[in-house]
């Protein structure tokens, strides 16, 4: 089990500005991933969190990422775009796209911009919450490399494809679904690997389909919920891969290793306009009545509370915020390798 020290986001950040320099990757791309990964720890989704920054750097150094994209916006409707990310880092090219798509909202009512030729873009709650900040609804989707088993099958065919929506709310965050239609993450998955823990009945399958808690056994992961989480992998990966012309489910350059091969991922962003449906603060309002009815409710046995989507990461983000965020043995050796490698002075 690594042992854990915490480390304040704005150490974290000044690192990696330093990391992100180093590479002459320029802020508008840089500031945006940096953003993307530190909000994802802070709000305790630390699969997709600053851990992954190691491998980030090692993609660009790899040729994987381009570095100094043009992003070509296409728009097709007053309502709908198109955007060419360039193969860049997919958290820059979400943040421009959900930009964009609030922007015919305003215009319009809503706004769905799809991205092609892009990479990983980590927590799709930072694209939604963006929009949701903003008063309006807000969806995120993408695809990615197939990690996860057909309902009824034992191969890896679909991405762990996940599903974000977020709407905002009078007096707190958002609420904000940010799920995988798999089990678990991935990038979860391999959080455990590090920490050395047993993953929970009927998250995994080894190499021959049988169940496994063993996270070095695992080779995919299950469906979350079946046949249900099976068909919605499959609506996000026909937004992602048909609708974005991009490859889909097996034929996804994989995340990892780290190498030159381009990714060609697709995400869909959306915002709607709450105000061309609700007053706004009527909207909030109501939606902080429904949240605490439904947090009211008396917990079942064995619970000691009802909670409902972003009530826990609303709680990792007050403490993280203060106390820092926790960083494993393992994950400080990988900055480390980073900060050797690239000759930095910054160190965490």
């Amino acid at each position: 089990m690594s042992a854990v020290v915490h480390v304040s986001d704005t150490n974290i950040a000044s690192f990696f500005r330093e990391a992100f320099s180093r590479i002459e990757c320029p802020e508008d791309i840089s500031e945006p991933t940096i953003h993307a990964l530190i909000e994802a720890s802070l709000r305790g989704v630390d699969s997709h969190g600053i851990r992954l920054m190691p491998h980030y750097i090692d993609e660009a150094l790899a040729g994987r990422i381009n570095l100094s994209p043009r992003f070509q916006f296409n728009q097709t409707s007053p309502t709908t775009a198109l955007l060419d990310a360039d193969n860049t880092y997919g958290t820059a090219a979400a943040a421009a796209a959900i930009g964009k798509s609030m922007e015919m909202a305003r215009d319009s009512g809503m706004g769905c911009t799809a991205v092609r030729n892009s990479s990983h873009f980590g927590a799709a709650a930072v694209y939604a919450l963006t929009a949701a900040r903003g008063g309006m609804i807000g969806m995120s989707f993408t695809n990615v490399d197939a990690l996860v088993v057909p309902f009824g099958g034992k191969s890896r065919a679909l991405g762990t494809n996940p599903i974000c929506f977020a709407a905002p709310c009078e007096g707190e965050e958002p609420f904000c679904l940010d799920m995988a239609t798999s089990a678990i993450s991935w990038n979860k998955l391999m959080g455990y690997r590090i920490a050395g823990r047993a993953l929970e009945d009927g998250w995994a399958v080894d190499g021959d389909g049988h169940p496994t808690a063993d996270p070095l056994a695992a080779a995919a992961l299950t469906p979350s919920g079946g046949y249900k989480g099976y068909g919605l992998a499959l609506m996000v990966e026909i937004l992602c891969s048909l609708l974005t012309g991009m490859p889909f489910g097996r034929h996804i350059t994989p995340m990892f290793p780290a190498d030159g091969a381009k990714r060609s991922i697709g995400h869909v962003l959306m915002a709607i306009d709450v105000s061309r449906f609700q007053d706004v603060q009527s909207f909030k309002t109501r939606m902080k009545e429904l949240l605490t009815e439904l947090r009211g409710q008396p917990p079942a046995p064995g619970f000691d509370r009802v909670l409902v989507a972003n009530d826990p990461e609303k709680e990792h983000y007050r403490v993280r915020s203060k106390t820092g965020i926790p960083v494993r043995t393992a994950e400080l050796e990988e900055f480390r390798r980073i900060a050797e490698q690239l000759k930095m002075a910054e160190r965490l």
